[in-house]
């Protein structure tokens, strides 16, 4: 990667840019306390982007490889 920087997107939790700079929102500093696995999994979603840059089979089958439980860990953070 080339940056990463801590942003006010109050649209996307973390973003990955064509020139490899990593971007997390804000609002994900709460999760520190009560979900700090959320927080990995955003990351580990947008380290996957620095290998492919879309939403592929190929991407998932990166980020599964880093997090098998990825689905799981965001499906339940949408309850908090």
């Amino acid at each position: 990667y080339q940056t990463i920087k801590i942003t006010k997107s109050h649209k996307r939790w973390g973003s990955c840019s064509g020139k490899n700079r990593l971007c997390f929102s804000y609002r994900l500093f709460p999760y520190i306390a009560i979900n700090p696995r959320f927080i990995d999994a955003i990351i580990y979603h947008e380290l996957a982007h620095l290998k492919e840059k879309n939403h592929s089979k190929r991407f998932w089958t990166i980020v599964y490889s880093l997090m098998p439980e990825y689905e799981e860990i965001i499906k339940n953070a949408e309850h908090l």
